[in-house]
């Protein structure tokens, strides 16, 4: 499992993550089980301090000043069960609360709350770098207060390890996720092939390469499960009200506030089985993802996407069956990986703008259709009378204006048509600073823009990742 990198342009390395899967014994898993409810402890007791210093003397504390009061806390009587348990754990949880306070007040998040019971299933422990805590062909790792903890080694991690984090899945699962930077990052290749991504529903990509065009069929892993998780959750509920009415509760009404409800075993395992269920449609969903985002960076040196407002589709637009389709596609989620797996290979992303109509324009003659409706799949033009397919149609505009941001400079100059004056930005350093994530100049991204712009043959698409995408 690969997650988002960052590129070093002076030393030629990236971050990068390696996730794991772990093997804990009982013990083991009994005492991270506690460490998760402790971390939430934590995290509700430095949101009361918080407040209770504001509201007293309008005082700020911060992550340095809550540490120290959370060494005085784990001294007092009532809690001092928190000394039984490593203290990385919740100096994590610490900064992780104060980063969040940082990101609301610039904007950037929403207040921090209250963690509720069984939200907290992860930890993160950083690892000391003058110990090798970490066996890498023998598969162990030193955790702090946990001992030795087995993983799975699926493939080599090179690079400096510097923090590993413990978590937990809906199905039970452990999986450890670890940390680490000065990996040496792949040169760029020699492919000037260019690609134009439309990301959907019914289908979750369809690719064009300027001369052909294929679909990749959304597999909807939710949808084919979704009787069977509902014949899941409605045996849960039944079975939550008997537990309500044993104590004393009314089902018709709330839980009140502070109340537990004492589950049967019948309601443990049907709970273990909605977990395993999700976990399943989740592991569907990351294998059809990553199949497919590595299959379109493997022959391209440039890669064009739109700029979606994932967001907004998944809370605002149609019936309540269209929002858990987006949900299932996992639009976001793909373009995630586009990113960082185009890094890795020396490729350019380049995003247009939202508000560019692909979908309306004729690729043949430029002609805007701007009757053109969501229902209506194919369309002719009324200029030169093209058919049109609306998807490879817009596929084909996206790269084209991709081509056209690389070669005129993504900054206010290179600003796409008809986007209602919003600027059409790559990803990261390719917007910002006028270079390719590897640290290519700009000269570079327009030579490779105008080689890729020139007709590709037949032969020479079957090379691409084409049919890749396909398997």
């Amino acid at each position: 499992m690969r997650f988002d990198t960052a590129v070093s342009h002076e030393t030629a390395t990236i971050e990068r993550a390696y996730r794991v899967r772990l093997r804990l014994k009982p013990a083991q898993e009994r005492q991270l089980l506690r460490v998760f409810g402790a971390r939430r402890f934590v995290w509700n007791w430095a949101l009361r301090r918080k407040d209770e210093a504001w509201r007293a003397d309008s005082a700020k504390l911060n992550g340095i000043a809550l540490s120290r009061e959370f060494t005085q806390l784990k001294a007092a009587p009532k809690t001092a069960w928190l000394a039984e348990m490593p203290r990385e754990p919740f100096n994590q949880t610490l900064r992780d609360f104060d980063k969040a306070w940082t990101n609301f007040f610039s904007g950037r998040a929403k207040r921090p709350h209250r963690k509720r019971f069984g939200t907290v299933n992860s930890a993160r422990f950083t690892l000391d770098q003058r110990r090798d805590l970490v066996d890498r062909d023998a598969g162990l790792v030193q955790l702090d207060g946990i001992g030795k903890v087995r993983f799975r080694v699926s493939e080599a991690m090179p690079g400096r390890l510097r923090s590993v984090t413990v978590s937990r899945d809906a199905a039970g699962r452990w999986f450890g996720c670890f940390t680490a930077d000065g990996v040496p990052a792949r040169t760029a290749g020699e492919a000037t092939s260019a690609i134009g991504i439309d990301l959907g529903l019914k289908d979750t990509a369809v690719i064009s390469d300027g001369v052909t065009s294929h679909k990749v069929v959304a597999p909807k892993h939710l949808a084919a499960q979704q009787k069977r998780l509902r014949r899941y959750q409605r045996s849960y509920c039944r079975q939550r009200d008997a537990a309500m009415v044993r104590q004393g509760l009314d089902p018709s009404k709330r839980i009140p506030k502070g109340t537990r409800i004492t589950a049967s075993n019948r309601m443990r395992r049907r709970k273990a089985q909605i977990g395993a269920l999700h976990a399943k449609i989740a592991d569907l969903r990351r294998d059809h993802q990553h199949q497919l985002t590595s299959a379109a960076v493997a022959g391209a040196a440039i890669i064009a996407i739109e700029d979606l407002c994932v967001k907004g589709m998944a809370r605002g637009m149609g019936r309540r069956a269209f929002r858990r389709s987006v949900g299932d596609a996992g639009l976001g989620e793909i373009r995630r990986q586009l990113a960082y797996k185009a890094r890795w290979r020396g490729c350019v992303l380049v995003a247009v703008d939202r508000f560019y109509p692909s979908s309306k324009t004729c690729s043949a003659c430029g002609e805007i259709h701007r009757g053109l409706k969501l229902s209506d799949r194919h369309w002719t033009c009324e200029s030169c009378g093209t058919e049109h397919d609306r998807d490879i149609n817009a596929a084909i505009n996206i790269r084209r204006e991709g081509l056209r941001l690389l070669a005129e400079g993504t900054g206010p100059e290179g600003r796409t048509r008809r986007s209602r004056g919003t600027d059409a930005r790559g990803e990261d350093t390719c917007a910002a600073g006028g270079t390719s994530p590897v640290g290519q100049p700009t000269s570079l991204n327009r030579e490779l823009a105008y080689r890729a712009a020139k007709p590709r043959t037949t032969r020479q698409h079957r090379d691409g990742p084409g049919r890749r995408v396909e398997r």
